[in-house]
């Protein structure tokens, strides 16, 4: 009898447990418990999608058209930036390319670039001839270049003068509407003082020399902070990424 009752109590002990881990699983399942110290939700994809700058390109103060096309020049060179990042171009200088940086015809093929190829190319989207207008003007203002400085020439080159950073830097000095090169990304007031489309050059290595520009893009980082389109040796190719924080700025201009 003794017997019989320990097997009898062990067999309800043993129910009871069964039940027991049934409830247990049920409110794990239920109320998705962790037994981790600490529960780190999954990245909202929110943060992982690209931030626009909200900013009505149709009706800002611009209203020329050059090309005739129903866009206004500022959006038409912001649209021609951005479609370079499609097919992004390997810059010229990259290791191991040994490419030329002399072409007939000014523009290197579709897929070599350098800086000023971006923003050439990005105004010939618009209906700017970059290398054209550059070209005018080096011809009729001739000691305003350094040309005979840098390169020794006595004349100017078409193919190669527009296409040289420090030509365009002067270029656009003398011949677009120079902003502010104070950055404050936390003021409203500031950034819509760099809108989408504005000529941007840069210091990369804050050497005191000019070696990079590109094209301020609609697309921000987290932060609000516009980024840039441009081609450089560091990545390589041509890219949109923020840069107005970490490199310094030596121009910053509006065509008009």
């Amino acid at each position: 009898m003794e017997t019989y009752n320990k097997r009898f109590n062990l067999k309800h002990l043993l129910i009871i447990i069964f039940i027991l881990v049934i409830v247990l699983a049920i409110v794990i399942s239920i109320s998705q418990f962790t037994f981790r110290k600490e529960y780190q939700p999954p990245t909202a994809l929110i943060n992982m999608l690209p931030r626009y700058r909200v900013i009505d390109m149709d009706n800002i103060p611009i209203k020329s058209d050059k090309d005739g096309d129903g866009i206004n020049d500022q959006k038409d060179i912001l649209m021609g930036a951005k479609s370079q990042l499609i097919e992004p171009a390997v810059n010229i200088f990259s290791e191991g390319l040994n490419e030329t940086n002399y072409y007939n015809g000014g523009d290197p093929p579709p897929g070599l670039a350098v800086c000023t190829d971006i923003i050439a190319r990005a105004f010939k989207a618009a209906g700017f001839d970059i290398r054209q207008l550059v070209y005018e003007d080096i011809r009729d203002n001739f000691s305003e270049y350094p040309l005979r400085t840098l390169w020794g020439q006595t004349r100017p080159d078409k193919d190669i003068d527009y296409r040289r950073i420090q030509n365009l830097e002067i270029f656009f000095k003398r011949n677009a509407k120079a902003l502010t090169l104070t950055f404050n990304y936390t003021s409203e007031q500031d950034l819509m003082k760099w809108l989408p489309g504005d000529i941007v050059f840069f210091d990369m290595d804050r050497d005191g020399y000019t070696d990079n520009a590109g094209i301020i893009s609609d697309f921000t980082t987290r932060k609000g902070i516009p980024k840039i389109i441009y081609n450089y040796i560091d990545p390589g190719h041509t890219i949109e990424s923020e840069i107005l924080t970490t490199a310094k700025i030596t121009g910053h201009y509006r065509w008009q």
